[in-house]
């Protein structure tokens, strides 16, 4: 196998990337568009279209990606991403609680993909752009030097300037690399995702509502108080249904994997309309996770500053902020603009400002996710009826509205001068209070 460094230029800024899930692939298109070599590793051998389930891109990710090649990259997937203006919320017997948008997903701000497509489709964008990407190749080990860094794939030593580990959310390389772990405590939520070829309804006398919804572009709930069941359907070239159920984890400890959203809802006016779409779903395309929290890690970078850590391999926050994808996204994005400003002589110096600029709001977002998963899971319905509390999914503006790129460039200047003058930098791209958007 070769090394990134057979072919490069000499002045040319070489980055090395493990794992190419959005994270992964986000940093890979950024620095490729900023001219570095790039060199992606992971261990699968092939992008699967349809492995996973669904994850959203908010305004503040979508920012970004509409970058790519001057809109090219969206109008590829334009007829794979769910759009929507809103979401509509009933409780368990079918009665409407309140209609409302969805701040960060209206039209023209963000969206919801599949995230096997979506993955697929950054992966066709950045072989396409010449990114060198290696499937079925391992990273077995990270190592730095003085003035390069690089990962062990196959018993080989791969070298470049930096290093970037997004290995996701079950990576263990950040032990090795930062010396840190993630302490994880339980939420006491689990959930259940299905996703299936929407074309299957198609014929179901029971299951004929749900195609008459699936042009109205929104989001639909039921809720409990402490059990949820939400769908979004879509149409056109690529039909698709999602599900997503939430539950208290002590509820059901059944091991059939859709058991326990089934006893979750058992007693609900709604179940039997519900119910067959929870079995339309293919067994191997139903996901079934406890959700924990983790604590933020100490630092994202090796002594030496030549690695960093981003995307779930960093911070996860839960999906009820619906920040994750677009988290790493901004990871990728700050990391790039801060190799371009701080030169390929002060790679060290560029990682330490990226994770001066994104450290605190990646955190901040942790935080307020989980505080949104336990609001979602004790909520009255009733006073949410009445309108004397909001929308499940109020995200706060601070979450989606950031421009991360705009901010980096403008920042970047100070936040070096903080690091070099060892003072303490404060960063303006979160907000303290919900009511108050510091930048």
């Amino acid at each position: 196998m070769s090394s990134p460094t057979d072919t490069a230029d000499p002045n040319q800024t070489k980055v090395i990337i493990v794992g190419i899930g959005i994270g992964g692939l986000s940093a890979a298109i950024e620095c490729q568009h900023k001219g570095y070599k790039v060199t992606v590793f992971d261990r699968i051998t092939q992008v699967e279209k349809k492995k996973g389930d669904v994850i959203g891109i908010a305004q503040n990710g979508a920012r970004v990606m509409a970058t790519w090649g001057n809109g090219e990259f969206f109008e590829r997937t334009r007829d794979l991403r769910y759009q929507s203006d809103g979401g509509v919320i009933f409780d368990s017997t079918g009665r409407h609680v309140v209609t409302s948008t969805m701040p960060g997903y209206r039209p023209d701000e963000g969206f919801v993909f599949n995230r096997g497509a979506c993955v697929s489709a950054m992966y066709d964008y950045a072989v396409s752009i010449g990114v060198d990407v290696r499937l079925g190749a391992e990273v077995t080990g990270y190592w730095e030097g003085e003035c390069e860094a690089g990962v062990i794939v196959q018993g080989e030593r791969m070298a470049a300037d930096c290093v970037v580990c997004a290995e996701g959310i079950n990576s263990r390389a950040m032990i090795a690399i930062t010396g840190y772990d993630f302490e994880e405590r339980s939420t006491g939520i689990s959930i259940i995702r299905g996703n299936l070829d929407a074309g299957l309804l198609v014929g179901d006398p029971d299951l004929a509502w749900v195609l008459e919804l699936s042009g109205a572009d929104k989001g639909y709930m039921w809720h409990s108080g402490t059990a949820q069941f939400s769908i979004w359907c879509k149409m056109g070239c690529t039909p698709e249904l999602f599900w997503y159920g939430a539950y208290k984890d002590e509820e059901c400890k059944d091991p059939n994997p859709v058991g326990p959203i089934l006893e979750a809802i058992k007693d609900w006016p709604v179940k039997n309309q519900l119910e067959p779409i929870i079995h339309k779903a293919p067994t191997q395309r139903i996901i079934r996770q406890k959700l924990t929290h983790r604590e933020p890690l100490k630092t994202w970078l090796s002594p030496g500053c030549r690695i960093i850590v981003t995307g779930d391999a960093a911070h996860v926050p839960v999906p009820a902020g619906g920040q994750g994808g677009s988290q790493a996204i901004e990871d990728a994005a700050v990391l790039a603009i801060c190799l371009e400003l701080a030169g390929k002589e002060n790679i060290p110096l560029a990682l330490q400002v990226t994770e001066k600029i994104r450290y605190r709001r990646a955190t901040e977002v942790q935080k307020r996710s989980r505080e949104m998963l336990e609001k979602s899971h004790s909520m009255s319905l009733e006073q949410m009826r009445r309108g004397e509390i909001p929308f499940l999914y109020l995200i706060p503006y601070w979450f989606y509205g950031h421009d991360c790129q705009s901010y980096t460039y403008k920042e970047f200047p100070i936040v070096v001068e903080a690091i070099q003058s060892g003072r303490e930098y404060l960063p303006r791209n979160f907000a303290v209070d919900d009511s108050i958007h510091i930048d």
